[in-house]
Parts: structure tokens; C-alpha cells; sequence
């Protein structure tokens, strides 16, 4: 008779489309009942959310929140995490006042649980960052996310506790997938529909918001495009930034060599954007998108502000994986991408090597593995 699966609760603020792939795999893992508390948006942020694709094991909870998440509260069903779960993995975002009340009073009676949280408050503020590793500190299993960030976690006195990075990233096999649906002369004939036959390409793909800074690509583009003349930057997105950047565009006169695209979230249609691109640059704070940009073997180009980026950054390598250039300076933005372009040998080197760390080391596949170890783990240890 086979034992009975670990019965897992996972609290967390919402199911977003790029945490697919990673609960794809827990749900069919049957040595796992896994089930998620989560509420259904979170209001002033445009996000694509998934919680309806699981009816089975997703549960939602009422919440009160401010804007964007700065501060909120769920109306999780404290007793019965308690009283039905193995191991309870607390998403430890201290703003969420519910996480914060439910991951310690299940520390405090010694009950089954997960702190999943990120190390390192990138842009955060030092004392309540001090205040949250502090608090973080009780915890014996903590999943971050990446290894970097057990790393961080180890040097900043945490020696007693298990922690797992799960080296966060993407659903790698729906990316090769996409990418086998493009052969090279279907490749050919798209481009030649979008008027990219002769044209080089540098792909942008993120919300249009303040915060993602792609001013500093339209200020730097007339100076690229004097040593690369062919250049076209096509952005994947919209956002409340999409009418002030049109504008700035069109003042500067770069209305040939901007394509705003829209929103795409289906990876079959976003892949010939990706595969046709010879750069991927994001001038501000980088996470996600920088694994999604190697799925696809794309080099990338951001700032070298470590403490500015989110965990992901971790799997940047300079020279290797892309270049970086001085924050906020919009003419070593421009260099650093003729550059990169100029180079072709080099960037040919690239391609092959992002898809390698993509598809080895920050992947779906690997935080599913790093998470069943961590709860393995926890109850075990509570045995």
C-alpha cells in the first residue's frame, strides 16, 4: 500500500501566470496534495492572473488591501491550515499582515512550517529590511530565491537554518516548444510581414510603468542609431507610461524605429519576437525577464546596479550572458549596445550559453525539485 501524499498548504498573495509551469508540477506530483490560498487580484497592479486554470487547488480568500499591496490582510482559514496541513509554506511578505500573524504562531507552537521570502529587499529600505531578516531568523526552513540569496542568508548569521534556493524561473519546455513551432522559414516569412527583413532588433517585453525606465532607450536610440541606422526596438507591453512614451517618440522623431506591440502572453506568439531578436534590453530593474529572454537564447542588456535588481539578476554574467552599463547613463546605455551589436562573434557566443543556464539551472523544473526537497525536509524533521 503506497503512503499517503504529504499534504501541503501554500499561502500566498495572488497565481500568477509566470508561477505556471512551477504549479503545473506540484499538482501532478503525487506524492504531494497541494492546495493554495491566495485572493484574486491585487487592486492597481495589471496582472495576468491563472487561479481560475486550477479549481482543485486553488482556494480563494476574501482580503482587505491598500494600492498595489503596500499593506493587506487575507481571511485565511487560520484553524484549518493548522489542523489539515503537514507543511504550511507561508509566502513572508511582512505587508501581508495575515502571512506575517499566520508563519508566526505556526513557529511558535512548533507546527510544520515554510518561510518563502526574499533575502534581500532589493530597493527596500535598510531597517525594515534588518527588521524582516530578524524576523526571519525563527524559521527553520526558509525558501528563497536563488541560491545567491541562501548565500546572502548564510553570511548574514543564519547558520542553523535549512534554506533552499529555489533558483526561480520559467516554464523552459513551453519555451522550447514555442520555439520548435518556428522553423527557420516560417521564422523568414513573419519577418518579412512585420518589414524586419533588413532590420536588427532589440526587444523589450514588460509592463509600460515609471519604474521600468524605457525614457532612457528612446533618449539613447538617435545616438545608436547613428552607428547602427537599421535598428528597430519593438516593446511587448502596455501600461500607464504607453502614451507619454509614444510621445516622446514621436518628439524625437523615432516613429520607424519603435514598435509598441501590445500585450502578448501566449509563448507561441511571443517567441518570433524573441527567436528574431539580436538583444533584449531593460534598463532598469531586472527579474523575470531576464530568464525569459535566455529561454530563448537572447543576451541581455541592463544596468550593473546589483542592489537595484530582483533576485533573478543572480544569473547574470557579465560578458557572458549580456552587458551592463552605468546607471542612468543614458550614453553608456547607447555604447554598450552598438557594442553588443557590433560584436557578432561574441553575441553568437551568448546565444547558446543563456539557453544553457536557462535550461539547467532557473527553470520550473528546478524550483518544483527544490521546493518538494524543503517541505520534504520540514516534515521529517517534525516526525
Amino acid at each position: 500500500m503506497s503512503p499517503k501524499p504529504l499534504k501541503i498548504a501554500i499561502i500566498v498573495d495572488i497565481v500568477a501566470s509566470y508561477r505556471a509551469g512551477f504549479y503545473d508540477i506540484l499538482f501532478e506530483n503525487k506524492d504531494l496534495e497541494v492546495t493554495v490560498y491566495a485572493q484574486n487580484k491585487i487592486p492597481g497592479m495589471n496582472l495576468n492572473l491563472i487561479h481560475d486554470r486550477y479549481p482543485n487547488n486553488v482556494k480563494l480568500v476574501k482580503y482587505i488591501c491598500a494600492d498595489r499591496q503596500k499593506i493587506g490582510w487575507q481571511f485565511l482559514p487560520f484553524f484549518k491550515i493548522f489542523k489539515d496541513y503537514d507543511v504550511v509554506v507561508v509566502e513572508g511578505n511582512p505587508r501581508q499582515i495575515s502571512h506575517f500573524v499566520l508563519a508566526t504562531t505556526l513557529r511558535i507552537f512548533r507546527n510544520k512550517v515554510v518561510l518563502w521570502t526574499m533575502a534581500h529587499s532589493f530597493r527596500g529600505f535598510a531597517p525594515t529590511e534588518n527588521l524582516r531578516l530578524f524576523w526571519s531568523k525563527i524559521f527553520k526552513y526558509i525558501y528563497v530565491y536563488t541560491d545567491a540569496e541562501a548565500d546572502f542568508l548564510r553570511n548574514k548569521g543564519f547558520k542553523k537554518q535549512y534554506i533552499v534556493g529555489m533558483n526561480n524561473g520559467l516554464n523552459q519546455k513551453k519555451i522550447d516548444a514555442a520555439i520548435l513551432e518556428w522553423n527557420k522559414e516560417k521564422l523568414e516569412n513573419w519577418n518579412k510581414s512585420k518589414g524586419f527583413e533588413d532590420a536588427m532588433l532589440l526587444l523589450s517585453c514588460s509592463r509600460l510603468e515609471p519604474k521600468n525606465k524605457y525614457e532612457f532607450v528612446i533618449q539613447a536610440l538617435p545616438i545608436i542609431l547613428e552607428k547602427v541606422p537599421n535598428l528597430i526596438w519593438c516593446i511587448i507591453g502596455k501600461g500607464v507610461e504607453e502614451e507619454k512614451l509614444r510621445a516622446l517618440v514621436t518628439s524625437k522623431g523615432l516613429d520607424s524605429n519603435v514598435r509598441f506591440i501590445g500585450e502578448i502572453y501566449n509563448e507561441t506568439e511571443l517567441a518570433p519576437w524573441f527567436l528574431s531578436s539580436d538583444v533584449f534590453v531593460h534598463p532598469a530593474a531586472i527579474g523575470l525577464s531576464l530568464l525569459h529572454s535566455f529561454g530563448y537564447g537572447l543576451p541581455v542588456v541592463t544596468n550593473s546596479n546589483a542592489h537595484l535588481h530582483n533576485p533573478e539578476y543572480a544569473a547574470f554574467e557579465e560578458g557572458l550572458t549580456g552587458r551592463s552599463f552605468i546607471e542612468n547613463d543614458i550614453d553608456n546605455l547607447a555604447s554598450v549596445i552598438i557594442k553588443l551589436l557590433e560584436d557578432q562573434e561574441n553575441l553568437a557566443k551568448m546565444k547558446p550559453y543563456t539557453q544553457i543556464i536557462a535550461r539547467e539551472k532557473y527553470n520550473s523544473e528546478v524550483m518544483a525539485s527544490r521546493f518538494t526537497d524543503i517541505v520534504n525536509k520540514a516534515y521529517e524533521q517534525r516526525m
